[in-house]
């Protein structure tokens, strides 16, 4: 998959945006800080911060999302992103069908499952659970095996 100007450019999506994407977001800057990387949710409110568990959680690792704020998934995402990484196949469904019709540089971004490159079907909602640590560790294998590919 090439990115326009050499720089691959890859979109973390999760419901909220303040628990996995962002953790998704963090662990990719630092394993491919020559990519560029952002984060979204398909219900997000923009402007909050991570959840404080999630930051907690990613600075025990040596991440920092603490100034990391919360977006929703705007219809140029579709144009400016080579690869929209989503929690679930229910979520990337979910974005394939709003992804703009009728204007051909909204066909750019490639939609896929982030656990996917885990081998798993799914990133957990750690909301309400003590699961970030397991949560993190499955995005952290998942971006890896991701870098590694592009």
């Amino acid at each position: 998959m090439a990115a326009s100007e050499n720089k691959m450019k890859i979109l973390f999506v999760c419901s909220a945006n303040i628990w996995r994407s962002p953790m998704a977001e963090g662990v990719m800057r630092e394993l491919r800080p020559d990519w560029f990387v952002d984060s979204a949710g398909i219900c997000a409110v923009g402007g909050d911060a991570p959840d404080r568990h999630a930051v907690a959680c990613a600075a025990q690792h040596g991440v920092d999302i603490s100034a990391l704020r919360s977006r929703p998934v705007f219809a140029e995402d579709f144009a400016n992103f080579d690869l929209i990484l989503t929690m679930d196949d229910d979520s990337a469904d979910y974005l394939e069908l709003r992804r703009p019709l009728g204007d051909e540089r909204y066909q750019r971004a490639k939609i896929d499952n982030l656990a996917s490159y885990a081998q798993e079907s799914f990133v957990p909602n750690p909301y309400g659970s003590s699961n970030f640590d397991h949560v993190y560790r499955l995005i952290e294998k998942a971006c890896q095996n991701l870098s590694q590919k592009f």
